[in-house]
């Protein structure tokens, strides 16, 4: 019996680090809410000033990745479970990418 072996890939997909820079207003929050009705704890609201916060966001499987109207604009997946993210290009502080290998191995 042979081993199975995953058949190499068309598509061309990576792993794309962002890291955003936001400043922070006092009496801003930090969280944001998933409904209007929930309120948002002490800890996640800016009490004394602060310069700004880094936040980093991971996408996997992503299959697109460009710029249009000062927004990076990253797409993930294929179909109709593609998702699209958006952020603000004056924002972005860096970008990693890592390209996936075609022939369907995980290392």
């Amino acid at each position: 019996m042979e081993q199975k072996v995953a058949k190499k890939s068309k598509r061309a997909a990576w792993s794309v680090y962002v890291y955003i820079e936001r400043q922070s207003q006092v009496g801003r929050s930090v969280k944001r809410r998933k409904r209007l009705t929930e309120s948002i704890p002490d800890r996640y609201v800016f009490t004394k000033p602060a310069e700004a916060i880094l936040h980093k966001f991971l996408y996997l499987n992503v299959t697109n990745m460009y710029k249009r109207d000062g927004f990076l604009v990253i797409e993930v997946g294929v179909g109709k479970k593609k998702e699209i993210h958006r952020h603000e290009v004056k924002d972005v502080t860096s970008v990693q990418v890592r390209e996936y290998k075609k022939d369907g191995r995980i290392e």
